[in-house]
């Protein structure tokens, strides 16, 4: 039996490698952070990511997870749509859910190094890229933190601001996630803890800032990322293989990125076990899983990518009022297209 690789312990690499060591297939995890920690995500699953993972034999890894079934859009301080989802969305933090997953992967005999880096210019084959959004030059940021008793009104709010979107999400504990995706203000200066506040007020939620202050925020739950690309596949490489957010990273306002990672490990894991088995060659394995994410992803990432702007835009959000108060929003549609 071949060894594989996994460069980055997110839910693609962690599920994969699960997958794989219970499986058999001696597999070692590189992560250049360490675990658990907090990460910038909806911490939902919404779409097909739940099932994903309990075929794969990992569900007991969403115990306890709180059930998501409506969802409410607000365009500043007004709700513009109330919906429920086609399916109901879990809600669980990345903290326990990643926690879960590595305490998994090492009980089955994988080996889990921490503050690991793989270097992409030396791998020999065998090796899936599971780690993360690649750095590029982008004008949107990403902020996250939990709030220890924030009242919610729905499972999932959405509140649109100018050039800016913010989730909550309700996870365990009673706790609810706060994430945000922000267009860059160079002129804003403040400090980590401030920045999630500075940049509400500056795009016209100052009411939801308030009500996240008043709710208890928990200091070392802030996590931040930058240089976010939306959308955008990879070109296919013979020999490279990636994963979850390094195959491709989803407009957060969908709620389907945990769900892509999940999915990509799933659609993984036969071709990587026919290759451990020596069944067939790296470049084949390499070819089929590009060629099954591309087939289950590509239309929810060019859907999503055109409705980004609808969602981002302060034009393009008053539409989107006007549509839904006059009962013309088609949110399952648009909830299909990008699920």
């Amino acid at each position: 039996m071949k060894s594989i690789t996994i460069a980055g312990a997110g839910l693609a690499g962690l599920t994969l490698g699960n997958a794989l060591q219970g499986a058999g297939v001696p597999t070692t995890i590189h992560e250049a952070g360490t675990l658990p920690r907090h990460r910038v995500c909806g911490e939902f699953i919404c779409g097909r990511g739940a099932d994903a993972l309990s075929r794969l034999g990992l569900g007991d890894a969403l115990e306890g997870a709180l059930q998501h079934h409506d969802i409410h859009w607000y365009l500043r301080n007004k709700r513009i749509l109330k919906s429920t989802l086609p399916t109901p969305a879990f809600g669980i933090s990345r903290y326990k859910l990643d926690q879960r997953l590595a305490c998994s992967f090492k009980k089955q005999g994988g080996q889990l190094l921490e503050r690991s880096r793989v270097q992409e210019s030396q791998t020999p084959e065998g090796t899936a890229f599971c780690s993360g959004r690649k750095a590029s030059s982008s004008d949107w940021i990403g902020l996250k933190l939990h709030c220890k008793y924030l009242k919610t009104h729905a499972n999932l709010e959405l509140h649109l601001g100018e050039n800016a979107y913010l989730g909550m999400s309700a996870i365990e504990n009673g706790r609810v996630n706060v994430c945000a995706l922000f267009k860059k203000r160079p002129h804003l200066k403040a400090n980590r803890e401030d920045c999630m506040h500075a940049y509400l007020d500056a795009c016209g939620l100052t009411a939801v800032s308030h009500r996240i202050q008043s709710g208890g925020i928990d200091p070392k739950s802030h996590a931040g990322v930058a240089g976010i690309l939306f959308s955008q596949a990879p070109k296919h490489e013979a020999d490279k293989l990636r994963l979850g957010d390094a195959y491709s990273v989803i407009p957060p306002f969908t709620g389907n990125g945990m769900s892509i990672a999940l999915e990509s490990a799933e659609i993984a894991f036969p071709q990587i076990f026919a290759y451990a088995q020596d069944q067939q060659t790296w470049n084949t394995t390499v070819t089929n899983i590009q060629t099954a994410c591309e087939t289950r992803f590509c239309r929810r990432l060019k859907s999503a990518q055109q409705l980004h702007p609808w969602i981002s835009q302060p034009r393009r959000q008053q539409t989107l009022a006007i549509l839904s108060r006059l009962h013309l929003l088609p949110f399952r549609l648009l909830y299909a297209a990008t699920h």
